[in-house]
């Protein structure tokens, strides 16, 4: 399906804020109008945290029809992705090693997918949870002996209501409607000193580039935008994510690209992608990697 881009004719946003940052949509810029795995979806700039965020309303029952007809939502292609992402997963329990040890803690792994994670935290040592909206995830979940549950929210998980250890968010959390809220429900969730642990992606600097680029040339601006955004309701910059998380109350402790490659098998392209954007995060501040790896503690 080609994409098709341009203004819009109108502003007229349904969503009411921006689900990145929380600020109201109102205030929001103009993006573009393009199709994507979604259909076509109009885009809003948010002034505040400078995401793009698509202006369409959130429904869990739309979600997850269209989360089943993506990679990691198909029973079996989403299974096998448990593989493809083993190197992430190594790399993101050895960071959360440098500050808890594993053996009797508590971890939520939320949006949990096929389990892929929530099996090496496991093998790890941690006393793992997860859950997700896919309701055939979590049932293959549960077929492997680990405890999941079929929610949409934080706040809706009842598993386990105690305080926990560490709570992680792998790549999920450009599907929320709210960050902000769900962000101070999983502080919530935490005992003090526990810990938040997220990938997170960054690509509205991609997206910045295509928006430049169609401007000479069409087809290769729409091409880098659609890369940009993927099937993600928001794009939004690793330095505005970290700013909300401070917001909301957690000290951030860790934040880089390092460690955030998801497999031996990811192209060499993105790969470099990740080594050049590595090298201007710790050497100039500025942030050009698919992604990165977020630590962040709920104070004492």
């Amino acid at each position: 399906m080609s994409a098709v881009l341009s203004e819009f004719a109108a502003h007229a946003p349904n969503a009411e804020i921006c689900p990145a940052c929380g600020a109201p949509s109102a205030g929001a810029s103009r993006a573009w109008r393009f199709v994507n795995a979604r259909g076509e979806t109009n885009w809003l700039q948010c002034n505040g945290c400078s995401s793009y965020f698509m202006d369409r309303d959130y429904h869990v029952d739309t979600e997850v029809e269209h989360t089943r007809n993506m990679t990691w939502g198909d029973t079996e292609q989403g299974a096998q992705l448990n593989q493809f992402k083993q190197r992430m997963y190594r790399s993101v329990l050895h960071q959360i090693s440098r500050y808890q040890e594993p053996e009797g803690k508590k971890l939520l792994d939320v949006g949990c997918a096929y389990g892929g994670f929530m099996t090496a935290a496991r093998s790890a040592g941690f006393d793992v949870l997860g859950f997700d909206i896919v309701p055939e995830a979590v049932e293959h979940v549960q077929n492997t002996g680990l405890n999941a549950q079929v929610c949409s929210q934080t706040k809706d998980f009842t598993l386990y209501t105690d305080p926990l250890d560490v709570i992680t968010v792998l790549d999920a959390n450009i599907y929320w409607p709210n960050q902000p809220a769900e962000l101070r429900e999983i502080f919530n969730r935490l005992r003090p000193g526990g810990l938040l642990v997220m990938r997170i992606v960054d690509k509205s600097w991609m997206a910045r580039i295509g928006t430049l680029l169609r401007q000479v040339s069409p087809a290769q601006g729409e091409r880098i935008l659609r890369r940009a955004v993927n099937d993600h309701r928001f794009s939004m910059p690793a330095k505005s994510f970290l700013n909300v998380l401070e917001k909301v109350g957690f000290r951030v402790i860790s934040a880089s690209p390092r460690g955030a490659v998801h497999s031996d098998q990811t192209s060499v392209p993105v790969k470099i992608s990740f080594g050049l954007g590595i090298a201007l995060w710790h050497t100039l501040g500025i942030f050009l990697a698919p992604g990165a790896v977020v630590i962040a503690e709920k104070p004492e």
